[in-house]
């Protein structure tokens, strides 16, 4: 599940997620990505990963076809996890879009969010 955060704001769209991601989760944050591309040109993403407890084959396909879309809209991608399996999907998701994916240890909430937001 996504859970929208509080420092979302304008191009900076900011998430935590948790338990197992459906398409269900993409139909409801893609339409924020949309309309921030729309309103923006490029956004920035913050993706604070809880707990994952994986995800559908349907979800991954609605992540790669959102990278896919949007390959030239991703400014940066914060990544904060906890495990070699999260950092290894951030480094799969940068080939996919032309803007920075970084991935940051929990102790490094508060440099993630700042080099985000720059």
């Amino acid at each position: 599940m996504f859970k929208i955060i509080d420092i979302t704001k304008e191009e900076l769209i900011a998430l935590e997620v948790e338990g197992k991601l459906t398409e269900n989760d993409y139909n409801k944050i893609t339409p924020l990505i949309e309309k921030a591309v729309k309103d923006f040109g490029k956004v920035k993403l913050y993706v604070q990963l809880n707990y994952v407890d994986g995800i559908s084959p349907k979800a991954f396909w609605e992540d790669v076809k959102t990278y896919l879309k949007h390959f030239n809209d991703m400014k940066k991608i914060a990544v904060v996890g906890k495990s070699r399996w999260e950092k290894l999907w951030s480094e799969l998701a940068a080939p996919f879009i032309s803007g920075e994916v970084k991935y940051f240890e929990f102790t490094d909430i508060d440099k993630a969010r700042e080099w985000v937001k720059d």
